[in-house]
């Protein structure tokens, strides 16, 4: 009886012992302040040592791997970049002059060619023969007109395509591109590049341009340059990217003077009808029109040449050189449905700093010259007389206004627009400018200094 009572009270003690709840408590170990410290100065110094080691290395290896490096890339080393160029510009006299010479050269040779022997009378009959002698038969017609489509086919070398081409992705995710053309002009090379002119308008927002030249080669073209004042732009060609046979001989456009004649014969190549290699004939109709653009001296050339509202292109004239840049916005032109261009002689300077990567740069003095009749009867001084400036220009912000006459720009004196145009291209963008103006007060013009800042018209871009 008693072993049961034992053998219970173990087995009660036992179950007691296992429905105890044990509780710990774990401390945690105490942070050593010190030991953290140090140990965060060892790795800083291990950060400084790994840096001053590796720039080391790169500073000794640096020499050697540029050597590595050097003999497998080739260096592209560009020339001037190189226009060809009729010579200086002429003045209208000049081209007065050069007209009246040629046709009293075309009189002389009339003289020489008439009958000596006008004592006796000419008859009904000889005078009909010598009439159908001299004029133009079938053949005659056809012989002209193919020795003008050779000419213009010559001179349109120069002549490229430019298609700008964009992509879009449509609602069910198909990709289709988009190409959208305009003419360009071949204008100057480096020995790295060509450089082609062209208008803006129907380049922007595109993702890739395609040159097409007069062989119907196919290149990459990037551009390098924008104008805003005159919309164009400046593309660039890599020279290594043409033909064999393009890259030997790159027929580059010959710039002639924009002052010409009205009767002067001239040619449109381009696309004058909106179609790219179309061809027109016709002549100057009337005498250029100043245009007003800011800090441009240029004038726009009328021709009696039928044009499509689209069309792009260049007009040359029978020396083979290229005179004017058809105008995108054709409603400038004087009568409808008929070409109008920019002389492209006046924009030679700035064609050629767009060139060289260079800014335009842009003061936004919209000016025309003083004449002789404004000096002589109203005391109108010559120099650059501003008929407005842009709204928020650098010529506006520094004080100048309608009505004032430019005489100095830097050390520059300036005695026409001409004058005003191609100093300031002189400068460079930010250029703090000194320019002296003769403002009337009381009667009289007194002369007065503000410094304008040289801004930029237009955008240069960075090629890879």
């Amino acid at each position: 009886m008693e072993e049961k009572n034992t053998k219970k009270n173990d087995t009660e003690k036992t179950g007691s012992f296992d429905q105890r709840i044990i509780k710990e408590q774990i401390k945690r170990r105490p942070i050593n302040k010190y030991r953290l410290l140090r140990r965060t100065l060892f790795t800083a110094l291990l950060a400084i040592v790994f840096g001053v080691v590796a720039s080391l290395t790169i500073w000794l290896l640096e020499p050697f791997l540029s050597k590595m490096v050097s003999r497998n890339s080739t260096v592209e080393v560009r020339d001037e970049v190189h226009f060809i160029d009729s010579g200086e510009d002429l003045t209208p006299q000049e081209v007065l002059t050069d007209y009246m010479t040629q046709e009293a050269d075309l009189n002389a040779t009339d003289k020489e060619n008439e009958v000596q022997d006008t004592s006796l009378p000419l008859t009904e009959e000889q005078v009909q023969a010598l009439f159908l002698k001299f004029s133009l038969n079938q053949v005659n017609y056809k012989q002209m007109y193919y020795s003008m489509a050779s000419y213009a086919r010559e001179m349109g070398k120069s002549i490229v395509t430019v298609s700008a081409i964009t992509s879009a992705t449509d609602f069910i995710g198909m990709t289709s591109s988009t190409s959208e053309n305009t003419s360009g002009l071949i204008i100057a090379e480096d020995g790295v590049d060509i450089y082609v002119i062209a208008d803006r308008s129907r380049l922007m927002n595109s993702e890739t341009l395609k040159v097409e030249f007069s062989t119907g080669y196919t290149a990459e073209g990037k551009i390098k340059a924008y104008d805003a004042s005159t919309g164009l732009v400046v593309i660039c060609v890599a020279i290594s990217d043409l033909s064999d046979d393009l890259a030997k001989s790159i027929p580059l456009a010959s710039i002639g003077s924009s002052f010409v004649m009205a009767g002067t014969p001239v040619c449109a190549l381009g696309s004058p009808t909106g179609v790219p290699g179309s061809i027109s004939y016709g002549i100057i109709s009337s005498p250029p029109t100043t245009l007003e653009y800011a800090d441009v001296s240029n004038s726009l050339v009328q021709t009696d040449i039928a044009g499509a509202a689209g069309a792009s292109g260049f007009i040359f004239n029978f020396n083979g050189q290229v005179i004017g840049i058809i105008a995108p916005d054709q409603s400038k032109s004087e009568v409808k449905g008929l070409l109008c261009a920019y002389s492209i002689s006046e924009m030679k300077s700035r064609i050629s700093l767009m060139a060289k990567g260079e800014p335009t740069k842009y003061l936004g003095i919209i000016g025309t010259l003083v004449t002789s009749e404004a000096n002589s009867e109203l005391g109108v001084p010559y120099g650059t007389y501003v008929l407005r400036t842009e709204m928020d220009s650098p010529a506006m912000f520094a004080g100048i206004r309608t009505g004032d006459i430019i005489v100095r720009l830097g050390d520059t004196p300036i005695t026409n627009y001409s004058d005003y145009v191609t100093a300031l291209q002189n400068y460079h963008v930010g250029d703090k400018i000194t320019t002296a103006v003769m403002r009337k007060s009381q009667q009289q013009y007194v002369e007065i200094e503000y410094v304008v800042t040289a801004g930029s018209s237009g955008e240069i871009y960075e090629l890879e």
